[in-house]
């Protein structure tokens, strides 16, 4: 053009901007944007809006704001010429780019696997310093695309400054959040957001009710897991404070946590407690209570409770058969333990390694290591094969039944059979042999196994 004597104006050169801007030529862009001012030409309305598409191309927030934020000052100081109505009306439409820019960036940032939440984070920050508000729209978009554990920060900040603009929320988001800070395993922001809905709306759904029930849930499985039988009692406490209703499965966890941890009386509180909220316990609500009565050697209680459970049409499983022989054993009424034995076998359960084991245990409990090995011959009949616990306890068993030399013989045909055996039982073998002075050879016993140590610790 400028051979031929025509001079390029400013349309030109916005439509030779726009045409980079397509093919993705950035660099040219802002080339051509610097050439602009070089050649005296008025940059109009059109030629900056092709500039921050610019940006939005490239995804730089950082540099879209710092533009508007140099053409806004531009505008108050009364440096762009035309009707400052149009210009008003134009500036609408920057912002609106400058926050498409930032929602982009932040999108490809959580979408990044470094520190995508910090990235996103410094973005909407840089919003605030130049004076950019999306609505609440775009930071439900945002909320949208927070979908990893590693989102909770940002997920977390969109949250208040949703709040924060009109006090309005989409539920489906509010759903989102409680899901997404479970995944995060935050469990207490997630319920924070639950109390919300309760208290500001909107009003919780289904979905609602089953994502913060699930929640509680592991959390409760967790006390279970580690016998945490008070903290599994705040947790049901906390549910029903927040309307929520511990059915069946909450509470079994409770009174496992219970019996795992020994608490007997606390168990038959909660049992009382579930009967009272109007539920009907289960053959595990019953199979909790009898081993919490079992460890505290409340037999005669414990058998009340199995009749009951029996009277009431609950069929016993392997594990509540399981608690009834210990109990028998702790009794010292070996004959009900066979009979027991029985019945699993009439009503098609087969007694496992577990059962016997639990026997076994039950008998060194009760220093008769002598039927401990009885029922161990009794568990090879059965063709269950012990495993690393049936051989720790029988060699306690046999060492508080006078039998060094036997105890030796388990744990050395225990290591043949490539079952590791722990510390303490080849401490206890090792110092049994000693004291009685019979001539065992311990170097057969090998090396001492290395203590595993607790990796909570």
């Amino acid at each position: 053009m400028e051979e031929q004597g025509i001079s390029p104006n400013v349309v030109t050169f916005n439509t030779l901007m726009s045409v980079y801007v397509e093919q993705g030529k950035i660099e040219e862009v802002f080339r051509v944007y610097d050439g602009i001012e070089g050649r005296g030409l008025v940059p109009t309305a059109a030629t900056y809006s092709t500039i921050m598409s610019a940006f939005k191309s490239a995804g730089d927030a950082f540099a879209a704001l710092k533009f508007f934020v140099k053409l806004r000052e531009k505008y108050k100081n009364g440096q762009l010429i035309g009707n400052p109505a149009d210009w008003e009306r134009e500036f609408v439409k920057y912002e609106k780019l400058a926050i498409r820019v930032c929602h982009m960036a932040m999108r490809r940032s959580l979408a990044g696997a470094n520190n995508p939440s910090g990235t996103a984070l410094k973005v909407l920050l840089s919003m605030d310093e130049a004076g950019v508000r999306p609505d609440r729209s775009d930071y439900e978009r945002l909320v949208w695309a927070c979908t990893g554990e590693e989102h909770y920060t940002i997920a977390k900040e969109l949250y208040q400054r949703i709040r924060e603009c009109d006090g309005e929320i989409s539920l489906s988001v509010c759903n989102h959040l409680i899901w997404l800070m479970g995944k995060a395993k935050k469990w207490w922001a997630a319920l924070e957001i639950y109390e919300d809905l309760l208290e500001k709306g909107p009003k919780p759904n289904n979905l609602s009710y089953e994502l913060i029930m699930s929640h509680f849930n592991i959390l409760l499985n967790a006390a279970k897991r580690r016998g945490i039988w008070k903290w599994g009692v705040r947790l049901l406490e906390k549910m029903q404070e927040k309307g929520l209703k511990p059915g069946c499965r909450e509470w079994n966890a409770v009174l496992l946590a219970c019996s795992r941890a020994g608490e007997t009386s606390a168990a038959v509180n909660i049992f009382k407690r579930m009967i009272d909220q109007g539920l009907k316990p289960d053959v595990v609500s019953y199979g909790a209570l009898l081993s919490a009565l079992e460890k505290g050697r409340l037999y005669d209680e414990a058998l009340r409770v199995w009749k009951h459970m029996c009277k009431v049409g609950i069929d016993p499983n392997l594990h509540a058969y399981t608690i009834l022989a210990s109990i028998y054993i702790g009794q010292g009424n070996h004959d009900m333990v066979e009979a027991v034995l029985r019945d699993m076998f009439s009503a098609n359960i087969k007694p496992t390694v577990v059962t016997f084991n639990t026997i076994i245990s039950a008998c060194v409990r009760n220093s008769e290591g002598g039927t401990a090995f009885e029922w161990f011959h009794k568990m090879k009949m059965q063709s269950i094969e012990p495993n690393e616990i049936t051989y720790q306890m029988l060699i306690e068993a046999l060492v508080q039944d006078g039998k060094p030399k036997v105890a030796y013989e388990m744990y050395i045909i225990a290591c043949n059979k490539g079952i590791k055996l722990s510390a303490k039982s080849y401490d206890t073998v090792m110092e049994a042999c000693q004291d009685c002075g019979a001539f065992i050879d311990l170097a057969g016993l090998g090396p001492r196994p290395i203590v595993k140590l607790d990796p909570s610790r």
